[in-house]
């Protein structure tokens, strides 16, 4: 009678588990039914298919529903009910239905989306870089002049040292660069390698000033901007700082802004301006190529142009090839910038 009564009672536990393992699956399924619909209607599909790289599977489902309930812990399912297809189907759809995201991706869309999209391969980014928008009558008639007040400066692991006095450093090849990449997207642009920092290197701004002066007569409202390249040198330092860009390493450019603190220079923050239109963009195409904009004391000869700026590409330690890089992608962010200025 006593283990009669012990059946009973183990058999009521089995029933009222039963009862409410069928509530919550009926519950669970109508919110996974609202949740998805409202997934499908949103077209969340490409966000949650990933998901389905969890592969529920009738094995795993089974024993982490064992795990959960008591009647099925402890070792292999082996009630009287075990043979039946419902109870090997139960695990792995309750599962599923606990996590919407994986019922509802399958390998089949992955495999499927796979096919259709074209694989993106070191060919198809060389293929996409070497689309160039031709800017030619955006910008008819208008020119960007480069020069080097520091005409010496050059980057010491490919020359050897940081100033190569008397000669054109390796900072005029940067900006000879930059010169060359505007012109083959359409800009009218020119590169002026005269060295303004030798013999006296102290009158190095005094001669470039004279050839700002010299271009801007002769080219008058033609010139869309002025740019004064150069490289940074930190003290003491003797590494240089790179940001990667599609996988390559790009010296940080520094964009230096002179103020009128030690002289006349009233339009000095229409330079700012423009500077700020230069960084914002870089922001949006490469961020973190332009590292800043500082304002210092002192003109820098752009007091003759609203959009005249010194730029310091990387540091003598950085490599030529990284600011040669850096002044190729300045290039595509100045087209930009000066595309949406004059109009």
């Amino acid at each position: 009678m006593k283990s009669n009564n012990f059946f009973i009672f183990i058999k009521s536990i089995f029933m009222l588990q039963a009862v409410i393992f069928i509530i919550i699956s009926g519950i669970t399924m109508e919110f996974n039914r609202y949740y998805i619909e409202d997934f499908i209607r949103l077209n969340m599909k490409n966000i949650i298919v990933p998901f389905s790289n969890f592969n529920i599977n009738t094995a795993n489902a089974a024993s982490l529903f064992k795990e959960a309930n008591v009647l099925l812990s402890g070792g292999q399912i082996n009630l009287w009910f075990s043979s039946s297809n419902y109870v090997k189907k139960i695990p792995e759809s309750i599962i599923a239905s606990n996590f919407p995201v994986m019922a509802y991706g399958s390998k089949d869309n992955i495999s499927n989306t796979a096919e259709k999209a074209e694989p993106v391969t070191s060919k198809t980014i060389s293929k996409l870089e070497d689309k160039q928008i031709d800017y030619s009558s955006t910008f008819k008639g208008y020119k960007v002049i480069f020069y080097c007040t520091h005409s010496a400066e050059s980057y010491i692991p490919d020359s050897g040292k940081a100033r190569c006095d008397g000669q054109r450093g390796l900072v005029n090849e940067v900006a000879k660069n930059i010169s060359h990449n505007l012109k083959k997207s359409g800009l009218n642009s020119e590169f002026i390698d005269i060295i303004h920092d030798y013999p006296e290197y102290n009158k190095s701004y005094t001669n470039s000033r004279n050839t700002v002066k010299k271009v801007l007569d002769d080219s008058g409202k033609t010139i869309l901007a002025l740019f004064d390249i150069h490289r940074d040198s930190i003290p003491g330092s003797t590494n240089a700082d790179t940001i990667e860009i599609r996988g390559k390493p790009a010296a940080p450019i520094l964009i230096i802004i002179g103020t009128d603190e030690r002289k006349s220079h009233p339009n000095w923050q229409k330079n700012l301006k423009f500077a700020e239109m230069i960084y914002n963009q870089a922001e949006i195409m490469y961020p973190g190529l332009i590292k800043g904009i500082r304002t210092k004391a002192g003109t820098y000869n752009q007091e003759f142009h609203n959009h005249s700026l010194l730029l310091e590409f990387g540091t003598d330690y950085n490599s030529l090839a990284q600011a040669i890089y850096s002044g190729e992608l300045f290039a595509e962010i100045l087209l930009e910038v000066l595309k949406e200025d004059i109009n």
